[in-house]
């Protein structure tokens, strides 16, 4: 190796190592900026609903969306087109059997022709179609039980979305002013640090009332993102869409006409009576078949060339009951009716003691909501009267103005959480009774 290439190398080594050395160095800072970048970033995005501009979507134009969209509903509404034409297809009397015999070829060597047409009908038992036809009607009944359930079941859970975004949108309003009053309480109090209006101790438990607020505020974001997509995935509509805010309707039927209602909506009971029905027709059928009943009829017609003679033929078969006399069976029917019966009384029992759990808890809680409005909005009313005067006259100091600002904002938190777990309550007891709407509790 010459001198002049050790030269040269020795020259470009500096430049090298000082080229890693920089590239590792944006490397390290690119990462810290990131790692800073995602520790600032918050949890979720807020969404932006202007109800302002435009008109908010009504809670029963939601439901409909969510039933149009509900591919399972639209199955379940199948299976009960399916079992209404079985139904209507089910009971009619059996087809007639055409007989066509005797046709041979002996007219050929002897000159004799023998034709026979006829028909046979099998004649059903005594009250075998009136037992298939409500055998037919007992199954478009259990279609219809899970569809109505079904239905009822979406509407409801819809009616609980939409709760939770009218909540959620309610929070994330209010921690976001939260958070503003918050900041703007921090600069007070540094402020009166420097005049010794308060100690360090105020401001520091600022920062940690602040951090907390900021906390509770990605949380409340976060929670309203999820809320809205859940009814989005229900209904298909856009995630800033408007919701209506309707306003708690309060139950003013009675528990036994509650109960009465739910007999009359819900398709338990209406199931089990057709069972009932069922039950009872074929425990007459297992009766019917102790008396002889006829079994098919035949009428035929003849035709015979040779001897130029045509005639007719009748014949019918009857079923004796000499031997099987059907005891087993007609015992099975027996209990079949009583057990039939039994069960009516326990979904009837079952149907009331729903209802009854569903309205203990909305009464409790429409109590508690009753109450605590009352006194919230008099606490409102009046704090936010204090406010408006401590600004114009100075009478309190400025955190502690901001205080009472944070104070109603609380309370409005309270009263929104209260009124969502009140919603739910009536939702809950609109699917106890089977009714889809809370007006059909208030008539």
């Amino acid at each position: 190796m010459t001198n002049n290439h050790l030269t040269k190398r020795l020259f470009f080594y500096p430049f090298l190592i000082s080229g890693i050395c920089f590239l590792f160095a944006i490397s390290a800072n690119s990462q810290d900026l990131a790692l800073q970048t995602a520790m600032a970033r918050p949890a979720g995005i807020r969404i932006a609903v202007d109800s302002t501009t435009v008109t908010p979507v009504s809670v029963d134009s939601l439901i409909q969306l969510a039933v149009i969209n509900s591919r399972k509903l639209w199955s379940l509404n199948t299976n009960v087109e399916i079992a209404q034409h079985e139904l209507n297809a089910s009971g009619w009397f059996p087809n007639p059997e055409f007989r066509l015999s005797d046709v041979n070829t002996r007219y050929f060597a002897e000159d004799y022709r023998e034709m026979q047409l006829g028909l046979r009908l099998r004649v059903p038992d005594l009250g075998e179609l009136g037992e298939d036809k409500q055998q037919a009607r007992v199954r478009l009944w259990e279609e219809k039980f899970s569809e109505i359930r079904y239905r009822q079941e979406l509407v409801a859970k819809v009616r609980r979305d939409i709760a939770d975004v009218v909540l959620q949108d309610k929070l994330a309003e209010l921690t976001e002013k939260k958070v503003q009053l918050l900041d703007q309480r921090i600069a007070t109090i540094e402020q009166m640090i420097q005049t010794g209006g308060r100690s360090i101790v105020y401001f520091t438990k600022a920062k940690m009332m602040f951090a907390q607020a900021k906390n509770d505020d990605a949380r409340a974001i976060q929670n309203q993102s999820a809320a809205r997509r859940q009814l989005v995935k229900r209904t298909d509509i856009e995630l800033d869409t408007p919701i209506e805010d309707c306003e708690l309707i309060e139950v003013n039927l009675s528990l036994d006409e509650l109960n009465h209602l739910a007999t009359n909506l819900r398709p338990e009971t209406e199931l089990v009576d057709q069972q009932i029905k069922l039950a009872e027709k074929r425990n007459r059928l297992e009766w019917m078949k102790l008396f002889p009943w006829v079994n098919f009829v035949e009428m035929s017609y003849h035709r015979e060339k040779k001897l130029k003679k045509d005639w007719g033929e009748f014949k019918m078969g009857i079923e004796l009951p000499l031997f099987n006399w059907n005891v087993g069976n007609i015992k099975a029917a027996n209990l079949a009716v009583k057990k039939r019966e039994a069960k009516l009384e326990a979904v009837q029992e079952t149907l009331d003691e729903e209802v009854r759990t569903a309205y203990m808890v909305y009464e409790d809680l429409l109590l508690d909501w009753k109450t605590f409005k009352q006194d919230a909005d008099v606490l409102i009313k009046e704090a936010a009267h204090v406010v408006e005067q401590a600004w114009i006259y100075e009478t309190l100091r400025p955190d502690e103005v901001l205080e009472m600002e944070m104070t109603i904002i609380e309370t409005q938190q309270i009263l929104a959480e209260k009124k969502h777990a009140l919603t739910y309550a009536l939702i809950d007891l609109c699917y106890a009774t089977g009714a889809e709407s809370p007006e059909q509790l208030s008539k």
